[in-house]
């Protein structure tokens, strides 16, 4: 059992570099499409191995864990890709030591703007014509739904 649990999260991770690699950061909103794919492809690839050897209970507790996975990396990923901070501790532990100067030149607000902007654009949430930037559904219910969070937050 333990040999199909570690089976499981490698194939899972190796299948989500694949996606990634093939994928890049395309967005099906709010989720990265090599996400999905590697959600369904090892599901389909391991529950179906594993569900000749093992009993229904043990299948099942593998599609939980594969959900904590998927779930786990989602998190991780949108914290890596939306903070600026996460950013920069990543740059300095690849780097170890970076010039500030240098680091601020490279590392402007046009270009965490650009970024941010091409997410959005990716995720068919936005369209910029013209350097004027518009909601492109402005029926989008979770767009509403965390507009009324944060305009509930604000008021308190």
């Amino acid at each position: 059992m333990i040999l199909f649990f570690l089976i499981n999260v490698i194939t899972y991770l190796t299948l989500l570099k694949i996606n990634y690699i093939f994928f890049d950061q395309k967005m099906y909103y709010p989720f990265r499409i090599a996400e999905i794919n590697t959600f369904i492809l090892n599901n389909i690839f391991i529950l179906s191995l594993i569900f000749i050897f093992f009993e229904v209970g043990f299948v099942l507790l593998i599609f939980f864990i594969n959900c904590l996975l998927s779930w786990i990396i989602y998190h991780l990923a949108n914290m890596v890709q939306t903070s600026p901070r996460t950013k920069i501790l990543l740059d300095l532990y690849n780097y170890q030591k970076i010039n500030k100067n240098k680091y601020i030149n490279t590392y402007t607000i046009d270009t965490i703007l650009n970024n941010r902007l091409e997410r959005f654009i990716s995720s068919n949430q936005i369209q910029i014509k013209n350097n004027f930037i518009t909601i492109s559904n402005k029926s989008n219910t979770f767009l509403k739904l965390v507009f009324s969070i944060f305009k509930i937050i604000k008021y308190f």
